[in-house]
């Protein structure tokens, strides 16, 4: 008979009229303890994982065995004596070289191992210490460490939405990274199941590209304080950005030498070890922002070093209405206006598809400040770009009559 608890579930109508459900966990201290749970659904998902848990820590008992895992044992015996050995030396070699998933893993192996990992697939060192500072630690350190198979949906929703100062985008993305975390843990072994997929995701607030979309005026006023100050390594960035639909980070790695800038169709060659999601792009550098790259050009690295702080420097010194990713939203928003070609848009701004362009970075700006936005040079200041419309037969009649009665008068 096998001792492996099975944790039943017994459905409990209270007195009020509500129907509960309740794991029988069995005796503790000489106390039967049980754990309630509103839906049959919840209940069933806990007693999943206790058996699951119970798995790892109770060790195989031979009355347990079957008889084909009894066979499997003899058949193993059989082929181990051939080579004289035994079934402790076959598992040691296997655990010594195969190196399995490890049994009854925390959360924070689980998170050293993730860090490893990414760092070896090339995942910068700013994602691993954001992601590992702000959102794995502060779950490490709620659950107390725990094995992450012992981590709830419930247990997880409750974390999620214990504080009320957290906006929407916020448990948003405490929700997406974790969950990173645990498919990391289940692709490994550590864990059955992924408990963030049973969470309540909070709805996705509206965007915000049309308050970070920046006015010509204002794109000129930002460039030509970089220019006027000698900010030349700063001014070059913002014009990949602006004008080539370079990420600012991308923009961190790239060299002087990645530039083609004397050929007939100068471009930004942006090689795997330089984007964001490791495939390989050639953005076109439109005519405007070639005078800029031709005029700024350099040797070495593109940015200068503290190259965040210091473009945060400018953007607030230039007084210009710069928000964070205002640049990227600045290209994406009028290129696409100005182009009208989602698929083009979005291949340059490094996306599969146009569908997080509509979602994050399209903002609504006209045809005509589009085609004023890719005359912006050295030298353009952007004003009386445009002549007066050309008048209508209304207009021009009137002006006749207006002729006319002039000439009578007189």
């Amino acid at each position: 008979m096998s001792l492996e608890k099975s944790f039943p579930i017994y459905k409990k109508a209270h007195a009020s009229g509500n129907v509960g459900y309740r794991v029988d966990m069995g005796e503790m201290g000489g106390k039967r303890i049980f754990k309630s749970f509103p839906t049959q659904e919840a209940a069933e998902r806990f007693q999943r994982r206790c058996i699951e848990s119970q798995k790892k820590k109770k060790p195989v008992d031979l009355r347990d065995l079957d008889d084909v895992m009894r066979h499997e044992v003899l058949s193993a015996v059989a082929k181990l004596r051939e080579h004289n050995a035994t079934i402790a030396q076959a598992v040691d070699f296997f655990l010594k070289h195969s190196r399995p998933a490890k049994a009854n893993c925390t959360i924070g192996e689980v998170m050293e191992e993730f860090k490893s990992v990414k760092q070896k697939s090339g995942r910068t060192a700013k994602y691993l210490d954001t992601a590992g500072k702000t959102f794995f630690v502060p779950f490490r350190d709620h659950f107390k460490n725990c094995e992450v198979g012992d981590v709830t949906s419930e247990a997880c929703e409750r974390y999620f939405y214990r504080s009320k100062t957290w906006s929407a985008t916020t448990r948003r993305s405490h929700l997406r990274h974790v969950s990173v975390l645990f498919n990391f843990a289940v692709e490994r072994g550590y864990a059955g199941i992924n408990p963030i997929d049973d969470v309540e995701r909070p709805k996705k607030p509206p965007g915000t590209s049309r308050h970070r979309v920046v006015t010509v005026a204002n794109v000129i006023k930002l460039l030509r304080y970089a220019l006027d100050h000698g900010y030349k390594a700063e001014c070059a960035s913002l014009v990949l950005v602006l004008f080539c639909g370079v990420r600012v980070d991308e923009v961190s790695r790239l060299k002087w030498q990645d530039l083609n800038l004397d050929e007939d169709s100068p471009v930004v060659m942006l090689g795997e070890d330089v984007t964001k999601t490791g495939k390989t792009r050639i953005n076109p550098i439109p005519k405007n922002a070639l005078e800029w790259l031709q005029m700024l050009r350099d040797k070495g690295s593109i940015t200068p070093s503290n190259y965040e702080s210091r473009m945060r420097y400018i953007r607030q010194s230039a007084d210009a209405g710069f928000k964070q990713n205002s640049a990227r939203i600045c290209f994406a928003s009028y290129h696409l206006a100005r182009y009208e070609d989602a698929p083009k848009t979005a291949f340059l701004l490094g996306h599969d598809s146009p569908t997080l362009l509509y979602s994050t970075y399209k903002a609504l700006v006209t045809k005509e400040a589009a085609i004023r936005y890719w005359k912006i040079t050295p030298d353009y200041d952007g004003e009386n770009d445009f002549l007066p419309p050309p008048p209508t037969e209304a207009q021009l009649a009137e002006k006749r009559r207006e002729g006319i009665l002039k000439a009578l008068n007189s």
